[in-house]
Formats: structure tokens, sequence, C-alpha cells
């Protein structure tokens, strides 16, 4: 049922048609990577999906046996039972089962194996949240893969593996809490009262993103099944009272008699989303809408009739806009917006995108506005106040109490000013609080985008933009990442709480009144949303930290638990933060990422594998000293996990499995940091190794790498424990699981091949 409904919304998005269609990347020519620790690609393919696809459906792909496979798994030390968690086939795990197949199946044997369509595939490629970026934007070619009998060598290879996976103990990393457990805590509801957030201290409005809720299409799920109870009563509980909702405009409205888009299950998704308001409304959650609209259409879209050919704007690559500067465009955004909050009552409101992200209208990609013969000959400033406008007169003209939240992301800094003095005073304006901070990490200097917790914001650009908007009335709100940001995003809150206090603390001061605590990633209940949000100004950052450690652990462990989130706050600013490090270095993956003797040729993609790309990983930071600061970030964390250690020795009770988690998320973090410097040595090295034209060079080069072999395989040893006993590890609700306990062992194989490699060169 689930696979049709996502079908059927990207029938009427417009995103798919029912005829055959290449997938993203098809018919690519970039040859997979060869992975040598495996005697054979179909034993690569059965190790990685041992824990998330059954047997039987690996069987059908190999075009083999039940008996066979098992028989390969068993041969590698994989015991032939299986435990496979209904979640991978679903909007929360599939990502993790694509992008560890990415380069050994061919797209037709992985629509099989996942249980696709083309078209349900393609949908989710580009729309789920930049999937195909996520994984490279290239489909490696690989072969189709079947079953051959395994020959003499691939039975010995495999039992040297099954020898080598025991360094992990006797069941190695098969024994594990069950990924996705962490969820399962919240289907039950703790306490039958729904108590409300009745604190008014410090920040008016406090809006999360749920920590695992759905990123697609919920509202046609009658269960709500993402947003359960429990989670509105933990969330509320640390003081948030507001979330927010991934929407597309047109699926919650009917097909429009002017030729504007529509959707015929809108009913259904509005009874939906009255469902969910509802369920939050039970302990003071309101709920908000993703705003960024109108989307864009196909260009046949707008050529289809005349009417609609007066809608259409700049084409930009595959898709062409909406133009503001028809008067119908901005209706349309106002009737519908009218439409949706006059059928849900209580619905919190919206808040805006309106310069990219999706593509949208002219104005919402600035390099590009001036080549409609429109928008053009207008002011970018007025279309951009007016986009707002319509959105704000639909929503208020239905519900005059709803919010409207405007967030100035990637307006172009020159027209802020005018822009937030055209804004209807109706509105909250909302900027990135630390963008545009200068930093100088390690003595390269720079500044700060967005999702830094590393750096204490605001930063000068926000501070600006509040100033224009409190001159024009308007009410201030600012977006900062408290839990989790890319900077690490492997745990649910990083216990860097300093910084969290700090930079609480000069928004207080800033006299911002609401907070946007997180994007898709940070929204988990933890002690950094408890403080962040309870933060009244009475006290010092300081102070603050202190009270919270004494609240939650009790004063003899409360002291220790202070003191690590206070080295784990210095070790954090010394991060090498730059937004294409955020995005491309292997902080993500840590030490599950494989170690390659021969160059990949293969680019580190967006959040997702970082292959062997150091030069895109060290972004403006000269190799050496973007691993030089990595390692002194880790560092903090280690200083912090000993604490943490010290405190597990005299807590008791719900205290010690407070400070277990504490312990989980900052040892997880700490390996995850040094494992990056690690691999970056050993990769420049093996560069400088292949490059060597004399002996004296290799060997010194060898050296490198053999000591970063031996550190990382230590490295692993220490996460897999970590890893298989907290299933919230590695999660992130838009990437899934980054990677499993296994993937830990395959890395682990792939550094015994590197030393083999290494010692033969001798």
């Amino acid at each position: 049922m689930r696979k049709f409904q996502l079908f059927v919304v990207a029938l009427f998005l417009g995103f798919v048609t029912l005829s055959a269609q290449s997938l993203p990347g098809e018919n690519g020519t970039k040859r997979a990577i060869e992975d040598p620790h495996f005697p054979h690609r179909q034993y690569t393919f059965i190790w990685r999906n041992w824990s998330v696809v059954d047997k039987a459906r690996l069987a059908e792909v190999l075009n083999t046996s039940v008996a066979n496979v098992e028989d390969i798994a068993a041969s590698m030390g994989l015991p032939r039972t299986q435990r496979i968690e209904k979640e991978w086939a679903t909007p929360r795990g599939y990502i993790t089962v694509v992008r560890r197949n990415w380069h050994i199946l061919p797209y037709e044997q992985l629509l099989h194996l996942l249980g696709m369509s083309r078209e349900e595939l393609k949908f989710r490629l580009v729309e789920d949240d930049f999937l195909f970026d996520k994984l490279g934007k290239v489909k490696p070619l690989c072969e189709e893969l079947h079953y051959t009998e395994p020959t003499k060598e691939m039975r010995a290879r495999a039992r040297e593996i099954a020898k080598e996976i025991k360094v992990f103990g006797k069941e190695g990393f098969l024994t594990e809490e069950p990924r996705f457990e962490f969820m399962r805590r919240f289907e039950v509801l703790k306490t039958t009262s729904a108590t409300k957030n009745s604190s008014q201290n410090g920040f008016d409005l406090k809006i999360a993103f749920p920590y695992f809720s759905d990123f697609g299409d919920p509202l046609l799920d009658k269960e709500m099944g993402a947003y359960p109870e429990e989670m509105f009563r933990q969330l509320a509980e640390v003081g948030v009272n507001g979330i927010w909702l991934h929407t597309v405009l047109r699926t919650l409205v009917e097909p429009d008699d002017k030729g504007f888009p529509g959707d015929e299950a809108a009913k259904e998704r509005i009874a939906g989303l009255q469902r969910l308001v509802n369920r939050a409304a039970k302990y003071g959650v309101r709920i908000f809408l993703y705003m960024n609209e109108p989307r864009s259409m196909d260009p046949e879209w707008f050529a289809s009739t005349p009417e609609r050919k007066e809608y259409g704007g700049v084409i930009v690559g595959t898709k062409q806009g909406f133009c503001p500067s028809n008067p119908e465009v901005l209706k349309w955004l106002t009737r519908s917006l009218n439409s949706v909050f006059s059928q849900v009552e209580g619905l919190g409101g919206v808040f805006t995108i309106t310069a990219s992200e999706n593509y949208t209208v002219c104005t919402s990609r600035y390099k590009f506005y001036k080549k409609c013969p429109r928008c053009g000959k207008g002011s970018y400033a007025q279309l951009q106040a007016a986009v707002n406008g319509a959105i704000e007169k639909g929503v208020h003209s239905a519900a005059p109490k709803a919010e409207v939240i405007v967030w100035d992301w990637k307006w172009p800094d020159h027209e802020c000013k005018e822009i937030i003095e055209n804004l209807p005073k109706g509105c909250r304006f909302m900027s990135v609080s630390e963008w545009s901070k200068p930093i100088n990490r390690g003595g390269v200097k720079s500044a700060i985008n967005e999702y830094s917790m590393s750096a204490v914001g605001p930063g000068p650009r926000a501070v600006r933009n509040w100033g224009y908007a409190r001159a024009a009335g308007l009410k201030c709100m600012a977006k900062v990442q408290v839990n989790s940001t890319w900077e690490m995003a492997i745990a649910p809150s990083i216990p860097a709480l300093d910084l969290v206090a700090r930079h609480a603390e000069n928004l207080s001061k800033e006299g911002v009144e609401g907070v946007f605590l997180s994007w898709s990633l940070g929204g988990y209940p933890s002690e950094n949303l408890k403080l962040f949000q309870s933060f009244d100004g009475k006290m010092s950052a300081d102070e603050a930290v202190d009270k919270l450690a004494r609240e939650e652990y009790g004063t003899e462990v409360g002291k220790l638990v202070r003191e690590a989130w206070r080295e784990c706050s210095k070790g954090f600013e010394e991060y090498p933060y730059h937004i294409n490090v955020l995005y491309f270095a292997p902080h993500h993956m840590g030490p599950s990422n494989l170690f390659y003797i021969k160059p990949t040729e293969y680019r580190s993609a967006l959040v997702g594998n970082p292959y062997d790309d150091y030069n895109r990983w060290r972004q403006i930071y000269p190799i050496e000293l973007w691993s030089a600061q990595m390692t002194k970030c880790g560092e903090g964390f280690a200083r912090g996990v000993a604490l943490l250690e010290k405190a597990m020795k005299v807590a008791k009770g719900e205290t010690k499995s407070k400070v277990a988690a504490q312990l989980s998320r900052a040892k997880a973090i700490e390996i995850h940091l040094i494992s990056s410097a690690v691999q970056a040595r050993f990769f420049v090295a093996r560069d400088n190794y292949l490059k060597a034209t004399t002996e004296a060079e290799r060997n010194r080069y060898r050296a490198v790498m053999l000591a970063a072999c031996k550190e990382e395989k230590e490295l692993i040893k220490r996460m897999m424990p970590v890893l298989s006993a907290d299933s919230e590890i590695a999660y992130e609700s838009s990437n899934h699981y980054f990677y499993l306990p296994c993937d830990l062992g395959e890395a682990y194989l792939s550094i015994l091949h590197a030393e083999r490699w290494l010692k033969n060169k001798k």
C-alpha cells in the first residue's frame, strides 16, 4: 500500500509517467569499484545484504538457491539464520540498502532487490532530499551478477575471512541491538497524562523537526506512524512547542479550475493533517508547514494550455518555474493556503523559503530571474516580498493567529533590507544565526555558512537583518542547530553543551523571540534542547550548564558529566569548518570507510560515500592541517569520554543509563573524528607511494600507511561495541543508517588486505 501511495504522489506531481523511462545516471560508463578483500562480487553482495535483505530475495537476484546463498554466508562466518527488520523496505531504511548495493548491482537487479518499480525508484532518487546527489551523481557501471560455483581459491579466501572477523569476539558484530530499536521505544506512551510544557521562560516559539519522521508524504498514513504520541510528549518535556512538516502545496489542494495543479488525494492529506494537529495539540505542540512554493513543473505542463503558458517563468535545467510577475500565480498561492488553513483547525503556521532549495519561481534563482521578460524589468526585492505576502495573506485570511515565518535563506545580501521592509507586518522574520560569523581554525581564516555548532552565533548577517526586521516592526527568529548538525550527524545529540548554552545566551541578549531548532537532523529529545529552550537570560551560560548537570545527574555524577561537556565543547571548537567539509568529508561514515589500495577515481558524495577523495574533504585547509584539526577535535571528545567513564563507575539506576547514552555519543564522535584524520594520512601516503621514484621514499610512505592501518584497526575495534549496542548511532532521517556493524567488519577486512599488499611490496 505504501509503495502505491508514493507512486500516486509522484504521478500527480508530474515527476513520472507511466511509460518506461531512464533512471538517473543509467547507461553510465564509469566502472564500479572492485573490492579485492572479498574473493568474488557475489561474496560482497551477500556480506553487505545479510543484515538487510531476506536470503530468499538474495537468491532470486543471484538466480540461485537459498541453500547456495546460505553456504556462501556461512563460509565467511555469517550465520545461516537472519533477522531482517521490516523498516529496511520502508521510507525509514531503504536508502541504506540502495547505498550498499550502488557499486554491486545494475539498476534492474537493484530494482528486484528493493522490490520497486522504475517509476518509484526514479521518484525517490530525484525527489527524496537530493538522494542521487548523496550517491555521487553517478551510477557505476555494474555487470549483471549471477551465482557462480565457488572455486577452490574462493572457498579458501572465505575461510580466511571467517577467521579474520573472530577478532570481534565469538559472535563478533552479529550480536547487536536491532537497528531501529530506538524508534520502537517511542511506540509506547510512557505516561497517560498529556502534560504540556507550560514554561513561559526564554523563547516563545521553539520549532524542531522530529528525529526520525519521514521526509516524504506521511499524511496518507492513517496511523501517523512517523509521529508517535510519545515523541510529542518527550519533545514537549524538553520545551519544544512546534514541529515542522515537509509538504508540497499542490498535494494539499484539489485541481484548480484556472489550470493550476492539484491532487485528487488532497482531502485525504487534509484529513491526515488534522489528525496530526490534534495529536500534537494534546502536548501543547503546534504543526508548521514547510512552504517552498509554488514548485516548478515540467516545461510540457506549461505548454499544455494557453492559460498555463502565461503562468510559466524561466526554465532552469529540466524544470520551469512559475512567474511571480503574473498576478494569477500569487492569487493561486493565496487561495490554496486559505483552503488549507480553513480546513485544518489549529494548524500552527508556515515557514517560507523563497530563494533556492527547490526551484519555484523566477526569483528563487537570483542569477536567472533577469532572463524572465517580466520579472527582469521589476524589482527583485519587491517580487520576493510579494511571494511572501501572497503566502501570508492566504494563511491569515483563514487563520489570523497562525504564524507566518519568513526565512532569508539565500537572499542576496544587498537585497535583504528592501525585502524585509516590504514584508507584511503580520510575519515573523528568521535568519540563520551563525551565518557569516568569522572564524580562525588552525590559522586559516574564513566565515561560517550554516549548520554550525562549533561556532557560536550570532554572526553579523543575522544581527544586521534582525535590525532591519525590528525597524520594520517584525518579530525575529533564529535558525540554529542545537542537537546535531552536518559537522557531525551520526549521534542524536553532540555533548558540547557549553557551546549550546553560549549560543542561547547570545540570542537571549540579542532579543530574539523564537528559535527554529533543526533542519531534518537534530530533533531528538535531549539535554541540549532542554538547555537551549529553558534559557531565560537570568543566569550565565556557565551557570545554566552547571544547573542542568546537577538536575539531570545529581551532585557527584553531575560534576563529572559537566566537566565532560566542557571538554567536548573545547574540542569541538577546533573543528575545521567549511560548508563543503561538512558535506564531503568522511566524518559521517567514520571507520566504516574502506581502505583502498588503488585510487578509486570517484568524487566524494554529498553526505554520502567519501571514497578516497581527500582533496574534497579538506577544502580550504592544507591536508596536514585539516587532519591535525580533526585530531584536536577528537582529542577533546576523548577527554570527555574519560570523564564519562569515571561517571559510569559511580552512577546508579536510571542515572547510569543516562550517562551511558552520553558516553556512547561522545565515544562515537571521538572515533569518527580521529578516524577521518587517519584515513587522510593513509590516502595521502598511498598516493605519494605510487608516485615515489626511490626505494627510500617508498619505504617512508609504506611506514606511514602501515601505521595508519594499525591505528584504524584499533578504532574499528573500539567502535564495534558502541555501534552494536546503540541503534541510535549512525542514523539520520534523510540518510537512514550511514553504516551497520557488518560494514565495520568489512572495513577491517579492507585494512588487512592493504597490509598484505604493503608487506608484499617489500
